[in-house]
């Protein structure tokens, strides 16, 4: 959004809205065409498509004068996410989840199968030196960041980590059967979150939402640790509510297209 009294550069804000909307067609498109759809004149659009040209972004096809896109956006892409860092990317909003609600939270992403902490801020009462005794590298079957991160999985991608990582059970909550974990995911796809239910720690219950990327792949997840004894049924909606909306926000941060 726009900085109050921050004035725009409306050439570029043009050349932006026409190569958002060619990379949203399915096929080459027509000057005519481009200008109905963005509503611009064709002399306006024709100098954009010119420059982009000029500068490798765009391509016009001799046989048909259609328009389309290069891959030389892809190349730029790949080359920012390389030196993309979600710690820093999500800090903000990890710790305006600690602040709001006055609880530990976490960012964690999946690495060779494991959850992996990359970030936290920290609670009242440092709940996550608690959970840091498993290390900063955890399990994905009884962590709900885990649950959450394994959302891109399919059934066969689960049965494989079953098989390679196994079920452990690290307390008597813990999920440590195929049917039981398998109906525990179809249950965080549904809802769209994620409960360690003192599936890690006895006395601990956390609660995590996902934060996906512009392809609506889950990336990262958020999540918040507290006592049991502070989980009651309307503490912990407010604490859903929270991550919800903040969860939501980082992953529009990050380019995903809500809906």
């Amino acid at each position: 959004m726009q900085s109050e009294g921050v004035k725009k550069n409306q050439s570029i804000g043009k050349a932006l809205l026409i190569i958002e909307h060619m990379a949203k067609q399915q096929r080459p498109q027509r000057l005519l065409d481009l200008a109905n759809d963005l509503k611009m004149p064709s002399s306006t659009i024709i100098r954009f498509l010119n420059t982009l040209i000029e500068y490798g972004y765009v391509r016009r096809d001799p046989e048909n004068s259609r328009y389309s896109l290069t891959l030389k956006l892809t190349s730029l892409g790949n080359l920012a996410y390389s030196k993309f860092s979600y710690s820093n990317a999500l800090k903000s909003h990890l710790h305006s989840i600690s602040d709001t609600l006055n609880e530990s939270a976490s960012l964690s992403i999946e690495q060779d199968m494991n959850v992996v902490y990359i970030d936290t801020a920290e609670g009242p009462d440092h709940i996550l030196q608690t959970l840091q005794r498993i290390g900063k590298v955890a399990p994905m079957h009884s962590t709900g960041a885990g649950k959450i991160l394994m959302m891109n999985y399919n059934e066969a991608e689960i049965n494989r980590y079953i098989d390679i990582r196994g079920l452990p059970g690290y307390t008597e909550k813990t999920l440590v059967t195929r049917h039981s974990f398998l109906k525990e995911m179809e249950k965080v796809r549904t809802q769209g979150f994620a409960y360690d239910d003192e599936e890690c720690e006895i006395g601990v219950k956390c609660i995590a939402f996902p934060v996906r990327d512009f392809s609506g792949k889950v990336v990262a997840s958020i999540s918040v640790s507290a006592p049991i004894s502070r989980m009651a049924p309307p503490r912990e909606e407010e604490i859903i509510e929270v991550l919800k909306e903040v969860t939501q926000q980082a992953s529009l941060d990050l380019g995903w297209a809500e809906g």
